[in-house]
């Protein structure tokens, strides 16, 4: 066999050996590793600003690491040092004492810049905020006359060892391991039967996440249990305005439990079961999410369909990030996609009842869909576009896919489970309203006048509200908020890898790198439906693109009008419409390039949520 020959046959293991390198030189090898030992008695920020020659410190360009008074040891990666001229290190963000006793920056091929000993620390010029600094056997001690202390560092590297041949024997462990694997799992790689390995690996992630990070370092983490606490000992939805559960209530003056949402009840009730493996109380109420995650993995190791509609799934770590913790979101991401799998694959139950496959006296399946559908109209505000969208997809299978013998009988059971879905949903919705009586809104707004704090009480002045509220109100523009306050990067960012309160994220280079790797796979996507799929194609295509601009626009509007919020999980609606729309993709287009650009964005998701996530969380070890 000649060597182009060769090349062409395993041309897959190939490019990917070579972006596996490519991101270890990159992420890894390419940048610099800072291990702090530090001092301080209350909770705050360790910041690293970096700046080329002749340019300024920006936020966009920091690494920050969370400081508590009961750990001293740190590690964190930060950028390329060789195009860096100084640091700005900003020790803490308050006005008080710390103690840095060690502070090493390392980059490979050149010397470390350490800093022990007083001449070391002599090199870390005062900036602002800096009232005292003193060395000592401990380390440098340092007093800040305000909250924002500044210390800079002249950067000034030296070349070190030569790693020529450590790298070169890194290069060659990484193409080995690639072919081997390749080698080895030929009987798995066909269509989409590679997917499961993927889930097995993010399950593990999941399962590691939510066992060894702290209690409420996730977002708005203490609500959630608060909430789902309640059911453990409770079936029915409590009274808006019982003294009872006004700990359950946020900075809002809004409670968790004052909605319809359905996963609270199923995580309290689970966490009764756990109680005799003495789990941590927090943990036991994050296994619902776990175990949500684990059912939706056996459902696709039983249905090929769901495999291909799955991929989604793995293309960004904030997406597993959401299974990890106590929230809601995970819950309406599982119903949502249920509910594009069932609408999707020919052979689901709910295809099978549409069109008459099961017995008309077999009322078990409508029941199910019923509480599917139910589920589905419980959930957040942002998934009624996704319900949008699967009407809109309802409509566009009775015209191209359902033969016209069969239209009527179709619409006629979509609607049948439609009212039944509705009115399992009422029995919800009932419920708070047998509680409540039916002046519960006005309840509602008087309990959050008294619980939410000064900032965001619904009577509090406009000038003395948070900032983020009401931007549109205070004259600032929607061309502002764009711009200005980047709403749809931060957005991006923070759906694709950005953990706890929006406080640990990755270095630019890893958004700059998922960013146009995404946008390949999604453009191999559009563009397959738009010429190889015809009229039928194109249209979907086109709805998809409609369903998710409002969905975003909507988003948008609401940052601008209400609170800024750049969240990307409120976008996650998107997600169960793109496994729709892969779905119909997937068999009409070439598999190499999908499969590359797909596992490329598998390996960046990965690496985000190991080295960015578990790695800079507080954790209970």
């Amino acid at each position: 066999m000649s060597i182009v020959n060769l090349i062409i046959r395993w041309k897959f293991p190939l490019l990917l050996a070579f972006l596996f390198s490519f991101l270890y030189l990159h992420y890894f090898e390419n940048r610099a590793f800072v291990e702090l030992e530090i001092q301080v008695p209350q909770k705050t920020w360790f910041n690293v600003y970096w700046a080329g020659e002749g340019k300024g410190y920006s936020k966009w360009k920091r690494a920050r690491v969370r400081i508590y008074p009961e750990k001293e040891q740190y590690r964190f990666y930060l950028t390329d040092l060789r195009k860096v001229s100084s640091l700005r290190i900003d020790p803490h963000m308050y006005e008080g004492e710390i103690v840095i006793k060690k502070l090493l920056i390392t980059q490979h091929g050149h010397q470390a810049l350490q800093f022990v000993t007083e001449d070391e620390f002599n090199q870390l010029q005062p900036l602002f905020h800096i009232g005292s600094s003193q060395w000592d056997a401990d380390g440098l001690h340092i007093s800040s006359t305000g909250n924002d202390p500044q210390l800079e560092l002249a950067v000034n590297l030296h070349d070190g060892p030569s790693r020529i041949w450590l790298l070169f024997t890194h290069i060659v462990a990484i193409f080995s391991l690639v072919f081997l694997f390749f080698y080895c799992t030929k009987n798995f790689r066909q269509d989409e039967s590679f997917i499961p390995f993927f889930f097995v690996a993010v399950f593990a992630l999941i399962t590691v996440m939510a066992a060894i990070t702290v209690e409420n370092v996730h977002p708005d983490e203490y609500v959630h249990l608060d909430a789902a606490d309640y059911y453990k000992s409770n079936y029915l939805p409590p009274e808006v305005d019982d003294p009872e559960i006004h700990h359950t209530f946020s900075v809002y003056g809004v409670s968790r439990l004052n909605g319809y949402e359905l996963p609270y009840f199923f995580t309290g009730k689970l966490s009764n079961l756990l109680e005799s493996f003495h789990l941590p109380e927090y943990l036991s109420l994050r296994m619902f999410n776990v175990l949500l995650f684990s059912l939706l993995f056996l459902y696709i190791l039983r249905s090929p369909g769901a495999r291909i509609m799955a991929a989604p799934l793995l293309i960004s770590p904030q997406l597993w990030y959401l299974f990890s913790y106590c929230n809601s979101d995970a819950f309406g991401l599982v119903v949502a996609f249920l509910v594009a799998c069932q609408f999707t694959l020919p052979g689901s139950l709910l295809n099978s009842y549409l069109l008459n496959a099961t017995p008309k006296k077999h009322v078990l399946p409508l029941v199910l869909l019923g509480c599917l559908a139910a589920s589905l109209f419980l959930l957040k505000k942002n998934y009624l576009f996704f319900a949008l969208f699967i009407a809109g997809y309802l409509l566009w299978k009775v015209i191209f896919l359902v033969k016209p013998e069969l239209r009527r009988q179709y619409c006629k059971r979509a609607v049948i489970l439609v009212c039944v879905g509705l009115s399992l949903a009422s029995l919800r919705i009932g419920a708070n309203y047998a509680v409540n009586g039916m002046d519960m809104a006005t309840r509602k707004a008087a309990i959050q006048e008294q619980l939410a704090e000064y900032q965001y009480k619904p009577s509090t002045p406009l000038e003395d509200k948070h900032p983020y509220l009401y931007r549109k109100v205070r004259g600032d523009s929607l061309k502002k908020i764009i711009v200005t306050d980047r709403w749809f990067e931060k957005t991006f960012r923070s759906a694709f890898g950005v953990y706890g309160y929006f406080t640990v994220s990755a270095v630019d280079s890893y958004y700059n790198t998922i960013r146009p790797v995404g946008v390949a796979l999604f453009l191999l996507i559009g563009v397959t439906l738009v010429f190889r799929g015809g009229i039928s194609g194109s249209l979907l295509f086109v709805y998809f693109l409609s369903c998710s601009g409002v969905l975003i626009a909507a988003s948008l509007n609401h940052s601008w009008t209400m609170d800024f919020q750049t969240q990307g999980r409120y976008l996650f609606p998107v997600i169960p419409m793109f496994c729709v729309l892969l779905y119909h993709a997937r068999q009409l287009m070439q598999g190499p390039l999908y499969k590359l650009l797909l596992t490329a964005m598998f390996v960046l998701s990965v690496y985000s949520f190991v080295f960015v996530g578990l790695m800079r969380l507080p954790k209970i070890i």
